[in-house]
């Protein structure tokens, strides 16, 4: 609306006028509210009332009558083609009243009430509390604290973006109605209350694409209201959340960004077709060296002792190790991208942690062809706990990978203790932990990390269970043999870390080694993969595998 259809001045008429015909304060701002949003649908469709006020006061009669008539179930009689309008000379003097309401023009009032809801909280809240609540200015100024000048010019601003928002309609993204995905992740140790995980939840599809359209460049709570379709009383709590989480920053302007990388399906696959050649083409580099590690691996009294089922987890995880983190030294050399678990930024909710996302589309199946979650590797993760019965340290330490995987859901410390009392012959009569950990048991069978025992009588872990001792000592062995691979597949390996993830130019906190974090993060899984087809690793191996390991020392 312009400034000569300024409509502050008649609201106080308008509900005096709506006392005088109903005779009750609440259907009076009922009836003020809604000839106030047809009057600012018929405004922004190019309506031009020669006498406002008279215009304003025959909406609301005609409205009055439509609410009598639609409570006595009364016929509505016309002749001619066009309801009655009143006479020049009516007790409004309204030569220009606004038509019926047909189809188009209540979808339309609808659009005015949505379009309320996607303005920003200073400009909202002064229209609501003015058309929809019947507050006057200086009401509103005192509830607010602020001067009647202030409100009256959050009224104009109001009115001219929803006015703007009417027109356009279609502004919305394709986000509003089919929602990406955003999958967490963080290096790094977890704040108090998992801390960056319970920020954005898997099934929380609202807080992950307000993370998701803030990336590219910083937006309004308003801004992302609209192109979701939310209202902004809805997205300004989780905004505010992701803020406190340190998930998002506000610039000084007062809009908000994402404040860690995010990448894409493109991100993920740019030079995947070269490192499965590279895997193919110079698999020996990667191979032999592994091959002489494993041997020296098997000749370890820890790894003799275990299961044969704990010895193939324990060499995948020690395989894993090793390429993965030849790879990620090479990545380092290369790219200059060294950082020490020193440098990571302390959390207001304790841990230090850097978050990272991954975009996927709502049909998005890791399963599919030419996708590249077969290839992908979640990094070693480990939940500790201190002075649980006997044992001083209790830790379990986990790579995820297509081959198998520690259920996330269970990956805390009621689980771990229940694990350790599965492994010592706790009896369950005698267990510290919940009931609730024993509906994990199917779960936790079908992943392989239990097992029942022949007889069918007992469940135990089905993972390798080495002391502190041994651990550091296989990741000793793994660290020497990554010192030895390195400088043979260095070269291999130089030109897939040419170009990392382009930033968005506001982002300024992302380190260095994660815009290469995809550059050959496929290369270890397919040299595996080759291993394992051609019968050089994991012989014989049948159902999951997953490669995790549960440490424990006693006092």
């Amino acid at each position: 609306m312009e400034n000569e259809y300024d409509l502050t001045p008649y609201i106080d008429a308008l509900y005096a006028a709506a006392v005088a015909r109903t005779h009750d304060s609440a259907a009076a701002q009922d009836l003020a509210q809604e000839t106030l949003l047809a009057a600012l649908v018929a405004l922004s469709r190019g309506k031009r009332p020669k006498n406002l006020r008279a215009w304003l006061m025959g909406i609301l009669c005609n409205k009055y009558n439509d609410d009598l008539r639609e409570k006595y179930n009364a016929p509505r009689i016309y002749y001619g083609d066009c309801p009655p309008e009143p006479a020049g000379g009516s007790l409004w003097g309204a030569e220009d009243v606004t038509p019926e309401i047909d189809e188009e023009y209540a979808e339309q009032l609808e659009a005015v009430r949505r379009e309320l809801g996607y303005l920003a909280r200073t400009h909202r809240e002064v229209m609501v509390r003015f058309y929809m609540r019947s507050h006057s200015i200086e009401k509103i100024a005192r509830d607010l604290g602020v001067p009647a000048g202030t409100v009256k010019s959050r009224l104009n601003t109001g009115r001219r973006r929803l006015r703007e928002g009417v027109r356009k309609m279609e502004n919305y993204t394709i986000q509003s109605y089919a929602p990406d995905i955003l999958h967490m992740s963080c290096s790094g140790e977890t704040g108090l209350y998992s801390e960056p995980f319970s920020l954005v939840k898997p099934d929380d599809r609202l807080a992950q694409n307000i993370l998701l359209l803030a990336y590219p460049k910083p937006a309004s709570e308003a801004e992302l209201a609209r192109a979701l379709g939310v209202p902004a009383a809805y997205i300004e709590p989780v905004v505010e959340k992701l803020v406190q989480g340190e998930l998002m920053r506000r610039t000084e302007g007062g809009k908000v960004y994402t404040d860690f990388i995010i990448y894409t399906e493109g991100d993920r696959k740019a030079t995947l077709s070269r490192q499965l050649e590279i895997a193919e083409k110079d698999f020996h580099l990667f191979w032999e060296p592994a091959e002489e590690a494993l041997a020296q691996l098997r000749e370890t009294p820890y790894y003799r002792r275990q299961t044969p089922s704990g010895q193939q987890k324990l060499a995948l995880h020690f395989v894993i190790d090793l390429l993965l983190y030849s790879v990620i030294g090479v990545r380092d050399e290369l790219t200059g991208s060294i950082m020490s678990y020193s440098a990571y930024p302390h959390r207001k909710n304790g841990g230090r942690w850097l978050a990272m996302g991954q975009k996927y589309p709502p049909d998005y199946r890791p399963d599919r062809e030419g996708a590249c979650g077969g290839y992908g590797i979640d990094g070693e993760a480990g939940t500790e706990i201190r002075n649980f019965r006997d044992a001083e340290r209790l830790e379990l330490r986990k790579y995820d990978t297509a081959l198998g995987r520690y259920p996330n859901e269970y990956f805390r410390a009621e689980y771990v203790k229940w694990l350790y009392e599965r492994q010592t012959g706790v009896k369950p009569e005698d267990s510290a932990v919940r009931d609730y950990v024993l509906e994990a048991t199917d779960r936790l069978l079908e992943s392989g990390i239990l097992t029942k025992t022949p007889d069918g009588a007992e469940i135990r872990p089905d993972i390798p269970v080495l002391s502190p001792a041994e651990y550091h000592e296989e990741k000793k062995l793994s660290q020497s043999w990554q010192e030895k691979l390195r400088p043979g597949i260095r070269g291999t390996l130089r030109p897939l870390f040419e170009n990392g993830v382009r930033l968005p130019k506001h982002l300024s906190s992302v380190p260095n080694w994660q815009r290469y974090l995809f550059c050959a993060d496929a290369v270890p899984m397919a040299v595996l993969y080759k291993a394992r087809k051609e019968g050089r690793f994991l012989k014989g191996a049948e159902g999951p595998l997953p490669a995790a390991l549960l440490v424990a020392g006693k006092r």
